[in-house]
């Protein structure tokens, strides 16, 4: 939310909701930090690049122990299954996961 601080932003979460990443900046086009916001708390990620806190996120998943957003969860499936290579075979994945893993990994 343009305008707000972090601590506003926090204070104002009204449910526990899965993991995401927070930006922090002046504009959309300049952010200078990110978080990764879970049950109320914003963990600053080390990086200020953006895909290597994507990298942190995913992995922070595993580290907490919580699941995918399901609005996320075939890109969270994808990065697991082919990028990651974390229990292929036990990781049940949409039809187009599993057509574009094929498709990069022939």
């Amino acid at each position: 939310m343009t305008g707000t601080s972090i601590q506003g932003h926090l204070d104002s979460i009204m449910e526990s909701r899965q993991l995401y990443l927070l930006a922090v900046g002046t504009q959309r086009s300049v952010i200078h930090k990110y978080f990764i916001v879970i049950d109320k708390h914003a963990i600053p990620c080390k990086s200020p690049d953006c895909l290597a806190c994507i990298d942190e996120l995913f992995k922070a998943h595993f580290v907490f122990g919580t699941s995918y957003n399901q609005d996320l969860v075939n890109v969270y499936n994808f990065l697991q299954t082919t990028i990651y290579e974390i229990d292929v075979e036990n990781t049940k994945v949409n039809p187009r996961v599993a057509e574009l893993r094929a498709r990069m990994l022939n």
